[in-house]
């Protein structure tokens, strides 16, 4: 083939590949179609919202994951700078249970708390009990009452009871943290003082004189178990 006026010769027609055939026919490789009717636009359209709205949908899981991940780690960092004191403020006047180290089971009412004790009212009965003498206890709510470093609970110690109870000359019950289980007193407080009191042991049918005394024995705070006493009324502790 000549070309036109110039008398140069031309090479064979080129052959069209078989992609740039299908690009020219309105084709890509692998069958795609270049132009697509309305049908066809409006069903690729109904795919891409689709996959929007799962990617949308996995986004709001993994924040409410994330936030609810947060919120367990914060519970946990604050459970943790909490005390059972903060705990048995928040459940005064409410229904317990626990296992002192000694003596039976108590079910009361949880009537006063301190710095190391709690007052539990039992029927006729109100028990002092040191929090190091009880090994477990039951009923305790979720609740917490965060108490500042110079709050009024935080400042009784077991001996305020113990001098309320040697004040009011009431009969008391004193168990001992004594493994061989023979460490019990009975008699009237006659005196506390900073982590000790001496017990005047006199039977519980006789008044504190001296001729109904047999001994007077001192504990420590951390010998006791348990000291129980009657309950004569709300003001008695």
């Amino acid at each position: 083939m000549h070309g036109a006026g110039t008398g140069e010769r031309l090479g064979p027609e080129r052959p069209v590949p078989y992609g740039e055939a299908q690009v020219l026919q309105g084709r890509r490789p692998g069958g795609w179609q270049l132009g697509r009717d309305r049908h066809g636009e409006a069903e690729l359209d109904m795919r891409w919202d689709e996959l929007f709205e799962d990617m949308e949908a996995q986004l709001e899981q993994a924040h409410v994951r994330t936030v609810e991940q947060e919120a367990v780690e914060t519970a946990r960092a604050e459970l943790s700078r909490l005390s059972l004191l903060e705990r048995l403020a928040a459940h005064r006047e409410r229904p317990v249970r626990l296992r002192p180290t000694r003596g039976d089971t108590l079910e009361g009412v949880l009537a006063d708390v301190g710095a190391g004790w709690v007052v539990v009212r039992e029927r006729h009965l109100q028990h002092l009990v040191p929090l190091h003498s009880v090994a477990w206890w039951e009923g305790l709510s979720r609740r917490f009452e965060v108490l500042p470093e110079r709050s009024t609970i935080r400042r009784l110690g077991m001996g305020h009871v113990l001098r309320a109870l040697s004040t009011a000359r009431v009969h008391v019950r004193v168990l001992l943290q004594d493994p061989a289980g023979q460490g019990e007193l009975e008699g009237t407080l006659d005196a506390v003082g900073q982590d000790f009191f001496d017990v005047a042991v006199h039977p519980e049918d006789e008044f504190r004189r001296r001729r109904a005394v047999t001994a007077v024995r001192t504990v420590g705070f951390s010998a006791v178990a348990l000291v129980s006493s009657l309950d004569t009324g709300p003001d008695a502790l």
